[in-house]
């Protein structure tokens, strides 16, 4: 049985404590915060997969703890309205995360990743509709997400809110082929959605494996009708050898007058946490 986990996320916070002042909502009034994060192998206890040991990481109860604990720091200095993770092994971890942080809806989908890593929502207002799209399949019939491309719909502050989120294939793994047939499709999904109801706001990321600029994802945002409201340069993983832009969340270019903030959050808290820092986007949704 595992240990109690409330004392372990209290301790982490009150430890963390200097580092925890909330960031500030942007000027003018901002009604949603959205963030994206890959979490990094957030795994449980069970070796889940079949056969045993095949390749999901078995952690021990307390390194979960620990790691739930961190998270949840994480989670609460950022004070996301909606976060869009990705490595989450499954549905009953991620609604351990959320209860440490706060959080009264998660969703997540079982995708195809061999790992058992998954995509998945934690949000404060309740989610109208959370489609995924883990069956697809490319033209040659292989399964086009290796994690899931799901869609997450909400209302907040007036508007209508879609998100398409994913976590596109490795470099490790593809060469870029299998990620440009993935922002393709992501891009398809958006736009569909976008003429479904054209007075939503769209927006479309999560850890791409590239960053919004590679010839890879051209299909996603080249043609600018989708654009990155984070400034040049900007790192959002990070390794002793170095940094790197692996993750985004685009805005649709008719509503990037919404986004009124976009940082990406660094911090030794963050790196107790994962090897991705998270991206933050505050929202006036009049």
């Amino acid at each position: 049985m595992r240990r109690p986990l409330a004392p372990l996320a209290a301790a982490l916070l009150t430890s963390c404590q200097p580092l925890l002042d909330v960031p500030a909502r942007a000027p003018g009034g901002a009604a949603l915060r959205i963030a994206t994060w890959n979490v990094h192998d957030l795994f449980d206890a069970e070796d889940r997969l079949l056969p045993p040991g095949a390749e999901d990481e078995v952690p021990s109860p307390a390194a979960v703890e620990a790691k739930l604990g961190a998270l949840a720091a994480v989670l609460v200095r950022i004070d996301a309205d909606v976060v869009l993770l990705q490595e989450v092994e499954n549905l009953p971890l991620l609604e351990a995360l959320a209860a440490r942080a706060g959080y009264a809806d998660a969703r997540l989908v079982e995708g195809n990743d061999p790992r058992g890593i998954d995509v998945a929502v934690l949000s404060r207002p309740a989610i109208a509709r959370y489609v995924s799209h883990a069956g697809e399949r490319d033209a040659a019939g292989r399964l086009l997400w290796p994690r899931d491309c799901v869609e997450v719909h909400l209302a907040a502050g007036g508007r209508r809110l879609a998100m398409v989120v994913s976590h596109l294939s490795s470099r490790l793994s593809d060469d870029g082929t299998r990620r440009a047939a993935q922002a393709t499709r992501m891009r398809e999904i958006a736009d569909a959605l976008a003429v479904a109801d054209p007075d939503a706001v769209v927006l479309a990321g999560g850890d791409l494996n590239d960053p919004p600029s590679a010839p890879a994802l051209a299909p996603l945002s080249a043609d600018g009708a989708y654009v990155d409201p984070l400034p040049p340069g900007v790192t959002t993983w990070s390794t002793g050898a170095g940094a790197e832009r692996l993750d985004a969340l685009l805005v649709a270019r008719a509503d990037a007058g919404a986004v009124v903030r976009a940082e990406v959050e660094h911090g030794s808290y963050i790196e107790r946490a994962s090897d991705h820092q998270p991206i933050v986007l505050d929202l006036r949704l009049p």
